[in-house]
């Protein structure tokens, strides 16, 4: 392991960290779109963060670090299916470059998505976001709220199903405005 003794040193510890921090959400769901297994996925997602620690002093920082991740990450998966080629419920290469351009297409405007999704969450009623944020974040389960807000938990299922198909369209209509894929 290397010390880091130097100011660029740490200059270039502190960079990578924050872009490491900063897109390792996107990074690792853009693995787990290839890799089936969410074990395998984490594995793989390993071994692309010390990939590219070790090639870090590479990476042209006026490029995008994510899309310079995803790369790595690709062809890491793909030694990954290399290593264990006699699993027959792995995906063909074809399809796994297939769902990698599809995938860094809709990982590319995923801020904007989430910026969108806060805005259409927005415009929802209070009860709404209310109902959004009990059934997404809190631990009880659907039947421990449907008996507190005194409705049934076919009736809450129901309205989350609604109140999410609403945010969907709501986030796809104001990309079309904007002009963005979907």
């Amino acid at each position: 392991m290397s010390t880091f003794n130097t100011s660029s040193d740490q200059d270039a510890r502190r960079v990578f960290t924050e872009l490491l921090t900063t897109e390792r959400l996107r990074i690792f769901g853009y693995i787990r779109t290839l890799v089936p297994h969410n074990s395998d996925a984490e594995d793989v997602y390993q071994h692309v963060c010390l990939t590219l620690w070790n090639k870090f002093s590479e990476f042209d920082q006026e490029r995008d670090f994510f899309s310079w991740a995803c790369g790595i990450a690709f062809f890491t998966v793909c030694n990954f299916r290399r290593s264990i080629q006699r699993d027959r419920h792995f995906f063909s290469q074809e399809l796994i470059e297939t769902m990698s351009a599809e995938r860094m297409r809709h990982l590319s405007n995923h801020n904007t998505r989430l910026e969108l999704l806060q805005d259409c969450f927005s415009g929802l009623s209070s009860a709404d976001q209310e109902l959004l944020l009990q059934a997404t974040f809190e631990k009880q389960s659907i039947k421990e709220f449907a008996e507190k807000a005194g409705k049934t938990v076919q009736t809450l299922y129901n309205r989350l199903s609604t109140l999410r198909r609403e945010l969907a369209q709501c986030i796809l209509r104001k990309l079309k405005s904007e002009g963005q894929s979907q």
